[in-house]
């Protein structure tokens, strides 16, 4: 005779909680992972914040060309193949700070990549949550439920919502670890405790992050400031490479606004700190001391800073010379 099905076997009504235990053997892993891929895609949670303190987002991005190499931060939320073992490491993660398009092609801004990935236990959490949700979505589709009566049938609504309520947590809950550069060049992983702010916001506050919100002072940027930009004997140096060097450097500070490091430029030349010069295609000269200069003055890609004691000054606000001034 016919096996009767396991769900049939205590009673004349089909038992819900058995039909869920026979879908989750017939779910497709596929089906689990697309679900578990949509519900990563779909958190906020993730990913806001970081635009408006002036990140580069990425959301799933599929290969480390997707993020550009450019001196920018860049806050990068990357999917389950990136999970971080405790005491261990991912290759995927790696290749993402690494690597700009290959092993061969190596990433020079490794300072302003910032990871957030799940953990290998918080990821089997999340998608024994999705296996859960997507089985009771499968038991809508037997057969046997077209003849549930109206109380039944709010059962199983009931089960299907439920499911489906609890991802959203379970997906942050498993994004509880960053992986960066340290201060030493090395890729390292820490865990943060998921609350109710944004993940982006909780990371920011996490010294082992060491991201920077603040203005640096224009002092900072000098010879004798705490960040070594100088090499011994130098008196002067491109804009330019100052700007980019906290993206490239591990043992700078990571920040967050990249424009924020040519403010401070703009502000050190207009409080005399140092001179700025630009030298034309003529060979001329033209140097920016205790004035404000312009955005164009920012943007040229030959600006200098010049310390002011080597610095001859070819031009020279009227203001500078005003009494008082």
């Amino acid at each position: 005779a016919e096996e009767v099905p396991k769900w049939w076997r205590l009673g004349t009504s089909p038992n819900l909680v058995q039909m869920h235990s026979q879908a989750i053997a017939r779910v497709a892993p596929d089906a689990v992972e697309r679900t578990l891929l949509e519900s990563i895609r779909k958190e906020k949670r993730l990913t806001a914040g970081g635009a408006q303190a002036g990140a580069r987002v990425h959301n799933l991005p599929q290969q480390p060309r997707d993020v550009d190499d450019d001196g920018e931060f860049h806050y990068v939320v990357l999917g389950p193949k990136a999970a971080w073992k405790g005491g261990g490491s991912n290759s995927e993660a790696r290749r993402f700070i690494q690597e700009r398009t290959s092993p061969d092609n190596p990433r020079t801004y490794q300072n302003a990549v910032l990871l957030l990935v799940p953990s290998h236990e918080g990821l089997e959490a999340l998608r024994k949550r999705v296996l859960d949700y997507v089985a009771w979505e499968e038991v809508g589709s037997f057969p046997e439920t077209k003849t549930f009566d109206d109380l039944r049938k709010a059962r199983l609504k009931g089960h299907i919502e439920e499911a489906r309520r609890r991802i959203p947590d379970a997906v942050v809950q498993a994004y509880n670890t960053v992986v960066t550069v340290s201060a030493k060049g090395e890729i390292e992983a820490f865990r943060i405790t998921p609350g109710d702010e944004p993940l982006f916001e909780t990371i920011k506050k996490d010294r082992r992050a060491r991201i920077q919100e603040s203005v640096i002072s224009p002092e900072a940027l000098l010879p004798e400031g705490p960040y070594n930009l100088w090499r011994p004997g130098e008196t002067s140096r491109r804009a330019a490479n100052l700007v980019e060097a906290f993206a490239q450097f591990p043992h700078l500070p990571k920040m967050l606004n990249k424009k924020g490091i040519v403010d401070t430029l703009a502000l050190g030349a207009a409080q005399g700190h140092f001179v700025l010069r630009l030298t034309r295609p003529d060979k001329s000269v033209r140097t920016i001391w205790r004035c404000e200069p312009s955005q164009a003055d920012l943007e040229e890609q030959g600006l200098e800073v010049v310390l002011p004691q080597a610095a001859e000054l070819s031009d020279l606000d009227a203001g500078v010379l005003a009494p008082g001034a």
